[in-house]
C-alpha cells in the first residue's frame, strides 16, 4: 500500500499494521524498507488514531442524548466538558 486513502476502513488500517510490524520484526528488510514501513505504520496509526476518536465522540454524544452519560476525570479531559450534566 502506497498511498493512504483517507476512507480507509478501521478493520483494514489495522490488518495493513500488523502486517507492516510483522515485517518489521522479521528483520529481513533493507534500511530503506524498514523505513518506508515505518513510515507507512506511523500514517496508519494516525488513521485508526483519528476514526477512534471520531468513535468515541459519537459513542458520547448518543449517551448524552439518552441520558446516561456520566462524566469522568478522562472524558472531561478529552472533551473539555463536553459531557458536564447540566
Amino acid at each position: 500500500m502506497c498511498e493512504l486513502q483517507k476512507d480507509i476502513k478501521f478493520e483494514d488500517a489495522m490488518k495493513r499494521l500488523e502486517e507492516i510490524v510483522k515485517s518489521l520484526e522479521d528483520g529481513n528488510l533493507s534500511l530503506e524498507e524498514a523505513i518506508k514501513l515505518y513510515e507507512e505504520g506511523i500514517r496508519l496509526t494516525k488513521v485508526c488514531n483519528d476514526i477512534l476518536r471520531s468513535v468515541e465522540k459519537r459513542v458520547v454524544l448518543i449517551e448524552k442524548l439518552n441520558g446516561e452519560y456520566i462524566q469522568d476525570d478522562i472524558t472531561n479531559d478529552i472533551y473539555g466538558g463536553l459531557g458536564q450534566k447540566e
